[in-house]
């Protein structure tokens, strides 16, 4: 007898299991709409146990931060932004500190350098040297010309801005090449004649670039420059800025012109019809230099400079101060490029950009872009770090910034092969550091104050190169009212200084769907390892839930996970993960046949507990690889009014009012 009832027992709960699944498996299959769960979908007669690992952020511990799990963050544009961990595992094993930069240990160190003030001087063990100076400068992109050897003696300024220097002592020789800015007399003299009698209250530009660096490769590497720029300059920065092209030059003509390379004339040098750029291209530093501005365009690398490498170039200098001229005549000279003889190569850089600056008082725009160390190395750019932040932090304090809009951000993320392959990889090309502030006093202004107030608002909204474009022009025709909202439909070229709209799509802003980093909510609830998914993700959170009231246990009952009213989740388009390189020499055509899988993806849930009528709205971080859930208890919405349920613990721990319900309620609000 007691077998036969132990088999029966055995059948009854078969069959009951049976029939919940196949009421849920009905349930989803026969949804029309996958996007959301219609209805409430029951729990499976599980264990309450979670099998997933837990990461819980948010506890009311006084240490209580957002996280990327935030619900509020992802359901309120049109555009999800991806939320990126600087630490995510998918890509955190190909950063590491690099070793310092030693240029004085592969070559002898340089007899002599250029002062604070760019004076010529000689290194103490060097004093009595006799020593001339050589400049050339440009010809055009590809050759130079060179002038007369003249002496030059310490605390003098070098004769041009690109010189080749010959030391002699007690018959040793050393030879090097130095930079730095020259003023132009009589280009500043023909500036201020033409704008007399005129408004100068244009803000300075100060535009520094860096090759191949995400946000999170950005703070990761360079974290020095990120908490000055954020923390004392008062830098916005754009977490939803979006690339629209593969490489530099699809990065920078949209900022430079306002349009795409396809868009413009032909300018690629293979071709016979080709036109030099700058016979193609309207370049925003015509239009500064055309408002009484004095320009400077300055590259590191003339190997591969943005409009040499592949298209014809300039067919005349650029701008009044270019630095192509110095780097064409140092890659034949010195063949570690990190280095000009024994100083390590940005420091020279960074002093031309902060002479260019002091030398002039007149309205300045300034665009220097650097590549060498972060071209092609994941780590390297780390060793510039305190060079770099010390060199914002030196102009800021001098007030070379104190009318200036300064720009510090990236072309583009690392393309380095076995991190593009992963799915943050991916993302993270697509998102670059960029950066952005107005001068304190300027934001503090009344025509300053509603464009500061705009950028904040526009810091976590779609934005890309081609908004960089009027944001600049705004500089030199600042409109005299910011409040209006721009309109997305109408141009994919928006000032930041207005606001963007909300609902602006990657359509909209002229991002191709493999470029386009906003997430997609899709069902989650569509298929069965979806749905198991789902149901794992709920659990966690009951779980969580209960771990965080188990100190209040004596007052508050633990939950069980009673059904999900709808779950969906955020995943990147099809084209981006299957984004794998590009199959012309141009980078326009995009080879789509890429195998990257997700490794991560937000899910929100709507789910109900019991005991209690309890309803919870969760969004969570997922890592799928890692079967790991990130759940920010900050975040959790408890939509449903939830009443004196949990009066009995209200006064003393009011965190936790949402997650408790009192004993005696129970069954009173079932």
């Amino acid at each position: 007898m007691g077998g036969s009832w132990f088999r029966v027992r055995q059948c009854l709960i078969i069959c009951l299991t049976l029939f919940t699944f196949g009421i849920l498996f009905h349930s989803y299959s026969t949804s029309q709409d996958t996007s959301f769960v219609s209805h409430p979908v029951a729990a499976p007669l599980v264990g309450e146990k979670s099998d997933l690992n837990i990461t819980v952020v948010g506890r009311d511990d006084g240490s209580r931060r957002n996280s990327s799990a935030s619900a509020h963050s992802l359901d309120k544009h049109s555009c999800n932004i991806p939320k990126l961990d600087i630490n995510g595992k998918e890509v955190i094993d190909f950063f590491r500190k690099p070793s310092p930069l030693t240029c004085d240990k592969t070559s002898e160190k340089n007899w002599a350098y250029l002062d604070d003030e760019a004076k010529f001087t000689l290194i103490p063990e060097k004093a009595g040297a006799k020593c001339t100076a050589i400049s050339f400068a440009r010809i055009n992109d590809n050759s130079l010309s060179r002038g007369q050897r003249i002496e030059i003696s310490q605390g003098e300024r070098l004769p041009s801005d690109f010189s080749t220097i010959r030391c002699n002592l007690e018959g040793k020789t050393w030879s090097g090449l130095m930079m730095n800015v020259v003023r132009l007399e009589k280009r500043e003299e023909e500036l201020k004649r033409a704008k007399r009698g005129e408004d100068w209250s244009g803000l300075d530009v100060y535009f520094l670039g860096f090759d191949s660096l995400s946000q999170m490769s950005f703070r990761r590497t360079l974290p020095k420059t990120v908490e000055f720029l954020e923390n004392e300059l008062g830098s916005v920065v754009l977490n939803g800025y979006n690339i629209v092209g593969d490489g530099t030059p699809q990065a920078f003509i949209p900022i430079l012109t306002g349009s795409t390379e396809e868009e413009l004339p032909l300018t690629r040098k293979r071709f016979k019809t080709a036109k030099y750029v700058d016979e193609a291209y309207p370049f925003v530093w015509k239009n500064f230099s055309q408002s009484g501005y004095i320009t400077g365009y300055g590259e590191d690398a003339a190997n591969i400079g943005t409009f040499t490498y592949r298209l014809k170039g300039f067919r005349d200098q650029p701008t009044d101060h270019y630095t192509r001229t110095f780097f064409q005549e140092a890659e034949k000279v010195h063949k570690d490029w990190k280095c000009v003889g024994s100083e390590p190569l940005h420091q020279s850089w960074l002093r031309y950009a902060k002479e260019f600056m002091d030398r002039y008082t007149i309205p300045r725009f300034l665009l220097m872009h650097y590549s060498i160390l972060s071209h092609d190395d994941i780590n390297l750019v780390g060793v510039m770090d305190d060079d770099l932040s010390s060199h914002l932090r030196l102009m800021a304090k001098k007030g070379a910034l104190d009318n200036a809009l300064v720009i510090v951000m990236a072309d583009h993320g690392h393309r380095f092969a076995k991190l593009r392959e992963t799915h943050q990889g991916q993302l993270e090309e697509r998102l670059p550091f960029f950066s952005l502030a107005l001068p304190k006093e300027f934001r503090e202004s009344e025509r300053g104050r509603e464009a500061w107030a705009n950028l904040k608002i526009n810091k976590d909204r779609l934005t890309t190169p081609f908004d960089i474009h009027p944001t600049l022009l705004h500089i030199l025709h600042w409109p005299a009212d910011f409040k209006t909202e721009q309109d997305a439909t109408n141009s994919r070229s928006l000032s930041l200084w207005q606001p963007i709209p909300q609902s602006r799509s990657c359509a909209q802003a002229g991002v191709a769907p493999h470029w386009c980093t906003c997430l997609n909510w899709q069902g989650a609830m569509a298929s069965q390892e979806d749905t198991e998914t789902s149901f794992a993700i709920a659990r966690a959170i009951v779980k969580t839930i209960n771990d965080e009231t188990e100190k209040e246990r004596k007052s508050c009952a633990p939950l069980a996970l009673k059904e999900i009213h709808y779950s969906k989740k955020l995943v990147p388009n099809e084209g981006l993960m299957k984004y794998k390189n590009v199959k012309d020499a141009d980078g326009f055509v995009p080879d789509l046949s890429g195998t990257t899988k997700t490794a991560f993806a937000h899910y929100q849930l709507k789910l109900a507990t019991t005991p209690g009528r309890a309803i919870y709205e969760v969004t969570v971080l997922y890592h799928i690889t890692e079967k790991r859930v990130e759940i920010d208890l900050a975040a959790i919405s408890h939509p449903n009014a939830y009443g004196q349920d949990p009066h009995c613990i209200i006064d003393r721990n009011y965190f936790l009012a949402s997650f408790c319900i009192c004993y005696d309620r129970i069954g009173a609000t079932d």
